[in-house]
């Protein structure tokens, strides 16, 4: 996008922040599961990819900043490349491309406490405090997107 009006409404940091708020957003649902079954035997909690998230997160700023600071080992293999890139890639990567939709994807967390008796590993202290971070991070992502939006609301209407 060349145009600035084009950047403005589709611009890198609208879509970057727009995939955290989602991230977050999806995780939050996990988070929330995870609490709302610390009771039940058996239950394995679950959770996103973060660090997946934080990997592809950090690619897509670089790759939008034509840095070559490198892609994710998963995009590696499915053949992308940087514009201009070793593969000989020149049509920058989508957003689509560069969150892939397995990091949305829950999983069975690994344990980061023992097992209880009933087969549960729960922690709902660590829980609790995930669910506060991923919401602080959710905040943030969603009043950076609407102070861009009132910036570009007061562009267009020309006041100061």
């Amino acid at each position: 996008m060349n145009d600035p009006i084009g950047r403005l409404v589709g611009g890198d940091t609208a879509g970057l922040l727009t995939k955290v708020a989602a991230f977050a957003e999806a995780r939050h649902g996990v988070l929330a599961g995870n609490i709302a079954n610390i009771d039940t035997p058996l239950y394995k909690t679950r959770d996103l990819d973060v660090a997946g998230f934080e990997q592809a997160l950090k690619s897509a700023a670089s790759h939008r900043h034509g840095s070559p600071a490198g892609l994710p080992t998963w995009a590696l293999a499915a053949g992308l490349s940087m514009p201009g890139g070793a593969a000989g890639g020149s049509e920058p990567l989508s957003l689509e491309q560069l969150f892939p939709s397995e990091i949305f994807t829950a999983r069975e967390a690994s344990p980061v406490t023992l097992t209880d008796n009933d087969g549960n590993d729960r922690d709902v202290e660590r829980e609790v405090s995930e669910l506060m971070k991923n919401s602080m991070l959710q905040t943030f992502a969603v009043n950076v997107l609407a102070a861009q939006t009132q910036l570009m609301q007061a562009v267009i209407s020309e006041r100061p």
